[in-house]
């Protein structure tokens, strides 16, 4: 069985993960490509649960990653949303 500064370790590594796939898509959507995020939602979601139960200290010290991760959705839902806004215009056209 690990101990619990691995299990922290292992969820720190998923998080950052997600972090740097969630900012690889920035980078795709500003260059005008669609991105399929199915199955995105489940990874967040598992990470937060899985940052619930680890002991309070531990979870604290990834408080920043989250910070970074929920900045990074943002920014992604917004350039999304702009994206298909644009599509929406041309094609109205």
């Amino acid at each position: 069985m690990t101990n619990k500064a691995e299990d922290a370790s292992v969820v720190g590594q998923r998080l950052r993960a997600i972090v740097d796939y969630v900012r690889d898509c920035q980078v795709r959507v500003g260059k005008g490509e669609i991105m399929d995020l199915q199955g995105l939602d489940k990874n967040v979601i598992d990470v937060c649960d899985a940052i619930g139960r680890l002991p309070e200290k531990e979870g604290h010290a990834l408080e920043s990653q989250m910070s970074q991760l929920i900045d990074s959705l943002e920014t992604l839902a917004r350039m999304l949303k702009e994206q298909q806004d644009k599509f929406d215009l041309e094609g109205a056209k």
